[in-house]
């Protein structure tokens, strides 16, 4: 969970990650997603190599149809590193989480 509201101009979610040339996901959850299987979701690829991504918030897309098409910043309540969508052993590393 984040401690604070994130400001409502947030644009994105910075990552620095390595790990396994596999897909990987963020989940965000927001005060509006009050059942479990709520989330929004965004896609990045790691390599060996740590890497710098940025996820604008539009990139993120909810899970279902109950839920709004773009999560407000302000309204972020957690992030999630998901390993997601297939069988796989996961292996990625983060060094860093942070908003723009």
């Amino acid at each position: 969970m984040l401690d604070t509201r994130l400001p409502a101009d947030t644009n994105g979610l910075r990552l620095v990650v390595r790990g396994n040339t596999q897909r990987y996901f963020v989940h965000l959850r927001t005060r509006g997603t009050a059942l479990s299987w709520q989330y929004y979701r965004a896609a990045f690829d790691v390599t060996g190599d740590w890497t710098d991504i940025r996820l604008p918030i539009t990139a993120f897309r909810p899970s279902g149809p109950l839920l709004r098409g773009t999560p407000a910043a302000e309204a972020i309540a957690s992030v999630g590193i998901v390993a997601f969508g297939r069988d796989r052993t996961a292996e990625i590393e983060v060094r860093e989480i942070a908003f723009y």
